[in-house]
């Protein structure tokens, strides 16, 4: 599985990342794309979409994550949902024996989002890999998403391994209670620098501001996962162990 976010731009960069992905998938199988949000920074799906065409192409599923340039305007909320055939705001894809669960961040006080969080962690066995925009921990432009820290991060259970956002425009890795904290926005959009994390703050075991995806794998008793700049180097590799 490949993961990217904030790519939608339009930019050298995100068809330089775009064209990096593609060079992976011609040599390995993909069970899915999956996106940390803002896929669309414009209206002009057509465009945006031009370097990805290969996944359509392959009919690879598209797994979507909605981030905040993706709901700031009516005709943007209808781009992605023509694109992606209206993706929903939260569900769960089954990814072999570990389950993706998919949020909408935008929404993080909705109570039914709530009910659905709580009630798929409670009602799976399976391994879990939570996916939305707004990262719980990061030290750059934005920083630590209050919200989720206070809504979502407390009903995770020992069954969440890793949690994949975007919103931040570069890659940060943090850990805190076992669980693999992962910023990955570097799809194609101006890189935000990073900036040393307070103190307190969970350390940041990796960070490069830098146009990147994610290549997750799967083996019988770990996730592992490359990060993967735009010319195909590994920057950061990483296992996360699963219960």
């Amino acid at each position: 599985m490949l993961v990217f976010g904030d790519w939608g731009s339009g930019s050298a960069d995100q068809t330089a990342v775009a064209s990096a992905m593609a060079r992976y998938a011609a040599e390995n199988r993909l069970a899915a794309v999956l996106t940390t949000g803002d896929n669309f920074y414009s209206d002009d799906a057509e465009s945006l979409l031009e370097p990805l065409a290969w996944v359509f192409d392959r009919d690879i599923p598209f797994w979507i994550t909605w981030g905040n340039h993706d709901v700031e305007s009516s005709s943007r909320v209808e781009a992605v949902e023509e694109a992606f055939e209206s993706p929903p705001r939260w569900t769960v894809h089954e990814w072999g024996e570990v389950d993706v669960v998919i949020l909408d961040s935008n929404q993080v006080g909705s109570t039914e989002q709530l009910e659905f969080l709580t009630g798929m962690l409670e009602g799976s066995e399976n391994p879990a890999v939570v996916v939305f925009h707004h990262p719980p921990l990061s030290c750059s432009s934005h920083g630590d998403t209050g919200t989720v820290l206070d809504n979502w991060v407390p009903v995770f259970d020992e069954d969440v391994v890793m949690v994949l956002s975007g919103h931040d425009h570069n890659y940060q890795r943090f850990e805190k209670s076992g669980v693999s904290y992962v910023v990955s926005g570097g799809g194609g959009n101006r890189l935000y620098e990073l900036r040393a994390c307070t103190a307190g703050h969970p350390e940041r075991i990796a960070g490069e501001a830098v146009h990147h995806f994610l290549v997750l794998t799967q083996s019988l008793h770990e996730i592992n996962v490359d990060v993967v700049d735009v010319n195909g180097e590994v920057i950061d590799s990483f296992a996360v162990g699963l219960p």
